[in-house]
């Protein structure tokens, strides 16, 4: 049923181009290797991804290149899974509400170099001191209601470096062979099956380029564009503020990542952290209660649009504000700026999901018109989504719009 097609090798090879990586061996510090081709040269599959036994992570090429290949990092003890066995100061985290890409699985690991810790900040991403990594790999599961990562297509995997003049975004698309995963700059994208809630699903999965990392990742303090920098979206404290099965039982992600040396600066007092409630695409929105409703949405809402509805985002002018902190009910009743909505009049109708322009933007496909939001990276719509925010503003007791 599940059929995927190779993202097109020649984007991926032009996206090398002027990048400051090599295709030199490792004889010389900062330089990189080139992919390996197993099967020209008759090594097998098992052999290139158990070849590399040393755990210690290849720092000084991380805070000086954009290196070719993924392995190049050494990231992780087996080069051909990033979804498991971190090498040295690497640690895996999860979300308590995932931004969605197209259904695909998020695999997810932070990386703080030896003697150095993050800083712990209230509301905005934590600080992370230079050399610090996180890494993102997507997989497509066949059936999105059978999950794991055996039964899941490898696609991508995104890196944010910390350097000297800040966070650097870089893509990498896994190769054929799924033995490594190469740098593309200019992105890519292929085409996809999947099963989810019993409806199969065809569409184009696209890699985003490095323009379109640091559009979704630009923070501009104050609004002021002059004065913008990339950022991490999702190592927020609200929602690393919840459990994750480390191997012997679930802790608490912030007390983890202290016990582990990689992060300071955290209040004593949990009760002093905020937390999201966590939302799955398996949770039940039947079972949430209505005086609920409201903070299940906003954290949706902040996770998958706020970065760029927000003061600081490149959506502050569109009378839209996503952020956690910023009650979302101002929306209610507003007009859009840069959109008319056709028939529809308000960003928010309280009361009614369908006359309500956010619905219809949510729900809107890449068809050429703009409407869809957000407008980069998705494909499909979320369904799980998008029925959380209609049951919200359906439950809504504001007062009705003039």
């Amino acid at each position: 049923m599940k059929k995927m097609h190779k993202i097109f090798a020649s984007m991926a090879l032009i996206g090398l181009a002027g990048c400051g990586s090599t295709s030199e061996t490792e004889d010389t510090p900062g330089t990189t290797t080139p992919v390996t081709d197993s099967k020209k040269i008759g090594i097998s599959t098992a052999e290139v991804c158990q070849a590399n036994n040393s755990t210690d992570v290849n720092w000084l090429t991380l805070t000086s290149i954009n290196a070719t290949n993924l392995s190049d990092y050494n990231l992780f003890y087996n080069q051909c899974d990033p979804t498991s066995s971190p090498n040295t100061r690497g640690l895996p985290y999860d979300m308590a509400v995932p931004l969605f890409t197209d259904y695909a699985s998020k695999y997810r690991f932070v990386f703080v170099p030896t003697d150095t810790t993050a800083t712990y900040q209230e509301d905005e991403a934590f600080d992370f001191p230079i050399g610090s990594v996180l890494t993102k790999t997507f997989t497509l599961p066949t059936d999105t209601s059978d999950r794991g990562v055996s039964k899941e297509e490898i696609i991508e995997t995104r890196l944010l470096i910390k350097r000297e003049n800040g966070w650097a975004t870089l893509p990498y698309i896994w190769n054929e062979d799924k033995t490594d995963a190469v740098l593309s700059l200019i992105g890519g994208s292929t085409e996809a099956s999947i099963l989810h809630d019993s409806t199969e699903m065809n569409f184009d999965y696209g890699v985003p380029t490095n323009a379109e990392c640091s559009k979704c990742h630009q923070y501009k303090p104050n609004g002021d564009p002059d004065l913008g920098f990339i950022s991490p979206i999702g190592p927020k404290a609200r929602y690393l503020n919840s459990d994750y099965d480390y191997g012997s039982g679930d802790e608490n992600q912030i007390a983890k990542w202290v016990s582990e040396g990689l992060l300071s600066g955290v209040p004593v007092s949990s009760s002093d952290i905020d937390a999201v409630p966590v939302f799955k695409d398996t949770t039940d929105i039947d079972a949430i209660a209505p005086s609920q409703l409201e903070k299940f949405a906003e954290a949706w809402l902040d996770i998958n649009c706020a970065h760029c509805h927000r003061e600081e985002g490149g959506a502050s002018n569109t009378n839209f504000n996503a952020e956690w902190d910023s009650p979302i009910a101002l929306a209610t009743c507003n007009q859009p700026i840069s959109y008319g909505g056709g028939d529809l009049s308000y960003i928010i109708t309280p009361g009614s999901a369908d006359d309500s322009i956010m619905i219809q933007r949510m729900e809107a496909l890449p068809d050429g018109t703009g409407d869809q939001m957000p407008p980069l990276g998705r494909a499909i719509v979320h369904s799980e989504g998008s029925e959380l925010i209609k049951a919200w503003l359906n439950n809504s007791s504001a007062t009705p719009c003039p």
